[in-house]
């Protein structure tokens, strides 16, 4: 049986006008093929996914070591890029906007790099095993808005797969328990190894 996987690779919320969208870089991967996605969506998630940024605030402020500064009310976390390494560690960089109340503007701030610990005779800076978990519910929460339902059926799985539609429909009460796990409606047409993402409130979707 073919093995089916997602990993996120970057998810940022944006500002579009007067109104947030997500935008999600991700890979799918089928048995031997990958596929490189990158999804704009103006739908908007649940409570549960803006909420996982706004727990990331307190770790920017250690990761950037200003922890006890005051400074807190004025980070605003907004985008994380995960790295992983051979080993599946993961690693990840947190983009935040900096208020300049004096200014009336903000600037952008990214944390370093840093990596979860695999090996605790491992010399370096690591995550703590708190921001480690935070970085983690906003990957499981980005995971549910890509592959869950939102206005219409997902035809994604949990890890990426494709759904058989029909038999969904079947089952609602699967369909209610899925539902209450995951997030947004995708249509994925293969084209050679590639695929093109359309969603009902996607303005740009790529293929890799």
């Amino acid at each position: 049986m073919e093995e089916n996987m997602m990993t996120i690779k970057k998810v940022k919320i944006k500002s579009d006008g007067n109104k947030q969208c997500i935008s999600i870089d991700y890979q799918l991967r089928r048995g031997d093929f990958i596929d490189d996605l990158t999804g704009l969506f103006r739908e908007e998630a649940v409570p549960e996914f803006y909420a996982t940024f706004e727990a990331l605030r307190e770790h920017v402020e250690g990761l950037l070591e200003i922890a006890g500064k005051g400074l807190g009310s004025r980070i605003l976390p907004y985008g994380v890029t995960f790295h992983y390494s051979k080993d599946g560690t993961m690693g990840a960089i947190i983009s935040s906007k900096f208020e300049l109340p004096d200014s009336g503007t903000s600037i952008v701030l990214n944390t370093p790099m840093r990596k979860c610990v695999n090996d605790e005779s491992a010399e370096g800076i690591f995550l703590t095993e708190e921001a480690a978990k935070a970085l983690w519910k906003v990957e499981q929460e980005t995971r549910k808005y890509i592959a869950g339902k939102r206005a219409q059926m997902s035809l994604f799985g949990d890890n990426g797969e494709v759904l058989d539609a029909e038999a969904e429909e079947r089952d609602d009460d699967a369909e209610e328990a899925e539902a209450a796990k995951i997030g947004s409606p995708i249509k994925a047409v293969k084209a050679g190894h590639g695929a093109v993402i359309v969603d009902s409130d996607a303005d740009e979707a790529t293929a890799g």
